[in-house]
């Protein structure tokens, strides 16, 4: 079907790695309903690399989302940049009135997007409903991400090194997240390993950023045997989507490797707190189980700090551990 907003179409992402990969459904449908046209999209740098193997798109372009904080060197730079490829149309998944600004700028002057604020919906419907309201259906929920050709050959010599044999079974563990509150206590995640090794002969790996490694160190010092190792900071991100596509399950807070492990159809327990797995939960096609604790207090509260932590800290890891066998039975 032929485009009514052009053969060139920039898509504006959002800016965070869980909220753009809830985008590729919709990317995925704009294609399927417009195969003929060039979709590009831009996305902050940190998540560039997302998208970049999304067979769905012509060009992932790096735009910052403090656009106005930049010097005026790359403002101009970027702006130059978009005006180049004299975009017919542009849909804005973020709610951003200065990339709108920027977009005008640029001379695009078909423009879609929506103002209302999220409601109790998954940020993957509310993206989908933007462009049912344009005549595209939906071709399904799940999130893409596709890695880059190489990336398991490079994984499986990294996993060597670590002491995983090739074809030897394991799960993977994060035990990090960007705030502090989101986080599950490391000594949970330390007793939670203890009883998965008395009952599998699973290798564990932990994943992360380079910022993650202490958590990762803390927990790896109370298991001397080998059987847990941290790849912590070692990995791109479609070396972190090989090491989950490969893995029997994730344990995780509520963080970016989730959603990752949902787009390779990973078993996963969840373990969420403050925020709502309702509007930013994994969607997959593998098994999931998220778990909570009701303290009687307002969940989702979406606080970056609270003391006592009881959301997180009064589920225990008989609880979760529980769960995970279930799972993998």
């Amino acid at each position: 079907m032929t485009s009514p907003l052009g053969p060139k179409i920039l898509i504006v992402g959002v800016n965070w790695l869980g909220d753009v990969l809830f985008l590729t459904p919709a990317i995925r449908a704009l294609k399927a309903h417009f195969p003929e046209a060039c979709f590009a999209c831009a996305v902050p740098a940190r998540c560039a690399g997302l998208l970049q193997n999304n067979p769905y798109l012509s060009e992932v372009i790096e735009w910052d989302d403090k656009i106005f904080l930049w010097t005026p060197f790359k403002f101009f730079s970027t702006l130059r940049r978009i005006k180049k490829r004299r975009f017919n149309s542009v849909i804005f998944f973020h709610r951003s009135k200065t990339k709108a600004f920027m977009a005008w700028l640029a001379g695009i002057r078909r423009r879609a997007g929506y103002e209302a604020p999220f409601q109790d919906l998954h940020r993957t419907d509310h993206f989908l409903n933007l462009i049912k309201k344009m005549g595209v259906p939906p071709a399904g929920r799940t999130p893409d991400f596709f890695i880059k050709k190489g990336t398991e050959e490079e994984l499986r010599g990294l996993l060597l090194e670590k002491g995983v044999a090739l074809g030897e079974p394991y799960i993977v563990v994060h035990a990090g997240g960007n705030w502090e509150l989101k986080r599950w206590p490391a000594d949970y995640f330390v007793e939670w390993i203890r009883l998965f090794l008395e009952r599998y002969s699973m290798k564990v790996v932990l994943c992360g950023t380079a910022s993650e490694r202490k958590i990762a160190e803390q927990i790896i010092s109370h298991f001397k045997n080998g059987r847990v190792v941290s790849l912590c900071g070692e990995t791109s991100l479609d070396g972190l989507a090989a090491l989950l596509k490969n893995a029997k399950l994730l344990l995780s807070n509520d963080s970016g490797p989730i959603h990752l492990a949902a787009s390779q159809k990973t078993k996963i327990v969840g373990v969420f707190g403050p925020t709502s797995a309702k509007e930013t939960g994994p969607i997959s096609e593998a098994p999931v189980r998220i778990l909570r604790k009701d303290v009687g207090c307002q969940i989702p509260c979406y606080f970056r700090s609270c003391h006592p932590r009881v959301c997180m800290e009064w589920l225990k890891p008989e609880e979760v551990f529980a769960q995970t066998a279930e799972i993998l039975s």
